[in-house]
């Protein structure tokens, strides 16, 4: 029995003597282990935060660039609608002055016809006044008629 006493006593001793380095290794293991888990969790919440940042940075430049594109259709609608405008009040000038350059060559027109029939009627007028005087009248009393009669449609046609 002394023998199985001085082995407990021998056992009691070794335990006594490895239980603190083993502990503090078993606990310092885990302490450190606990201390890398806790690293690791700031680390992981910081990366989280820092990509809430992000995250809240590229959506506002995507709203930004949303507004941005959405200004650049209203401003492209406003001068389409500006140039659409402009085109129909230049082609309204364009066919108001083109009629009224027809219209002023149809009187011009209009103009030089109606000279041209005055001019017959008065060459007709003077044919005939010649012929009449011709027939009815004789010498210097006919000539005399006829030149007052074409000065009087002359002065009536100027």
């Amino acid at each position: 029995m002394a023998e199985k006493l001085v082995l407990l006593l021998a056992l009691v001793i070794f335990i006594a003597l490895i239980y603190r380095p083993v502990t503090r290794a078993v606990f310092g293991s885990l302490d450190a282990r606990a201390v890398r888990i806790k690293e690791e969790l700031e680390e992981a919440k910081r990366l989280r935060e820092e990509a809430q940042i992000l995250l809240a940075q590229y959506e506002r430049k995507l709203h930004e660039g949303e507004a941005q594109a959405q200004a650049i259709v209203d401003h492209a609608q406003e001068e389409a609608q500006r140039l659409e405008r402009m085109t129909r009040e230049q082609l309204e000038q364009t066919m108001q002055r083109r009629t009224q350059q027809a219209m002023d060559r149809i009187a011009a027109e209009e103009g030089r016809a109606l000279q041209d029939v005055r001019a017959q009627a008065a060459g007709l007028s003077v044919d005939a006044t010649r012929a009449l005087l011709v027939q009815h009248l004789s010498g210097d009393r006919a000539t005399s008629l006829m030149d007052e009669a074409v000065e009087e449609v002359r002065r009536k046609l100027a």
